[in-house]
């Protein structure tokens, strides 16, 4: 019988190995079950003196922590909600920080969102050189932005550049990559992580194991160290979110601007700027459609069509050659170029021109960015009317 934690602890020679495996589930999600057991762990380890250091691994085969569950963003109801969700986290966060025990995330699989927030207030991290294993913040493909402290911590760890080309992308960082720009604090097989992870974790608590900053070289130093630099990277990202987004997407921009708070204001205004504006961007229209896209083509995934038993003739599917979309606005465009991927010839109509004309600079856009990147051929522009 498994059972009904998503948390369970081992201790061995004043080192707590703690795997995550949120039950009947195929990923690990920080979900609010997650959150108490977590909460409740981090009292216990900090009242057990004979605990010295504490290790999170993953129960699942090839997954760390895939972020946050997504259905308790539809639950929001107001930008208060989603501010006070946001402050909760980062809370929680500061604390992981603050621990007299050093947490060691040992990350083998996808360590997404909230996940990587996680890993960013945890003392050390160890990533498995395993292609499953890739680290991001896509919080923007969901019209959001990273809620909990994300947009702080990260660039103190990477660098302005760094980390807004992962914020504003949302794209996945691999483990070599992720060591290279500092990350992570260093690599494994995976056969040996736990061990690894368990050594570092005595070493840190020994005082042996210090953390070394890494060096962005002259051209780092110049643009992400001192004020006028950061001022010049944040002026340019500005400007090239608004020549890909022309406006319709915010949450690049929202980013952007709880990334320049920190440094404007100090942590604590960019905690609380982080906040703001995540609550802002959870309750707004763009991000409720993401969401609602983003499940609906999760969906289309897991669809294994049509079950046909041995000996029974095939059901009449018809084929869908040609798609009309009644409205051009995010979800429309989001579902019209999922369809041209496909091969099926889509029209667009909305309540006027000024509209569609929105709609089709926005699924040019994405099969632009998906050219770009050599993940479709020519031949789906030939599907656009």
């Amino acid at each position: 019988m498994s059972s009904p934690y998503a948390l369970s602890s081992e201790i061995f020679d004043g080192v707590v190995v703690v795997t995550i495996d949120l039950p009947n589930e195929p990923v690990n999600k920080l979900n609010r079950q997650v959150k108490d057991e977590f909460v409740a762990l981090m009292d216990r380890l900090e009242r057990d003196l004979n605990v010295r250091a504490a290790v999170l691994l993953s129960g699942k085969k090839d997954s760390w922590i895939a972020g946050a569950d997504i259905n308790e963003f539809l639950e929001l109801k107001t930008a208060a909600d989603a501010e006070r969700m946001s402050h909760e986290g980062q809370l929680l966060l500061d604390s992981v920080e603050r621990m007299r025990t050093p947490l060691i995330c040992g990350i083998h699989g996808a360590c997404l969102g909230g996940a990587l927030e996680l890993a960013l207030a945890s003392a050390y991290r160890i990533a498995t050189d395993d292609p499953k294993t890739v680290l991001a913040l896509p919080e923007v493909q969901l019209g959001l932005i990273p809620g909990a402290g994300g947009s702080q911590r990260l660039p103190r760890l990477i660098g302005t550049r760094a980390a807004l080309d992962m914020i504003l992308t949302g794209k996945n960082v691999r483990a070599k990559k992720a060591l290279q720009i500092g990350l992570v604090d260093e690599l494994v097989h995976p056969a040996i992580l736990r061990d690894i992870a368990m050594k570092r974790g005595r070493e840190l608590a020994d005082g042996t194991r210090k953390h070394e900053r890494h060096s962005s070289g002259v051209s780092g130093f110049l643009l992400d160290e001192n004020p006028a630099g950061r001022r010049i990277v944040l002026k340019k990202a500005r400007e090239e979110t608004l020549k890909k987004t022309h406006g319709h997407f915010p949450a690049p921009l929202a980013a952007i601007d709880a990334v320049a708070a920190g440094y404007g204001g100090g942590p604590s205004h960019g905690f609380r700027e982080e906040s703001r504006l995540f609550g802002e961007m959870a309750v707004s229209d763009v991000s409720k459609q993401l969401i609602y896209l983003f499940f609906a083509t999760s969906a289309l995934k897991k669809d294994p069509g049509v079950s046909i038993a041995e000996g029974e003739p095939a059901p009449h599917v018809t084929e869908v050659n040609k798609l009309g979309i009644l409205g051009a606005g995010f979800m429309g465009s989001g579902i019209a170029s999922v369809a041209l991927q496909q091969g099926t010839l889509v029209r667009m109509r909305d309540a006027d021109n000024g509209r569609v004309a929105k709609g089709f600079a926005a699924v040019r856009e994405i099969l632009k960015e998906r050219l770009t990147r050599k993940q479709i051929g020519d031949e789906c522009l030939g599907c656009w009317v």
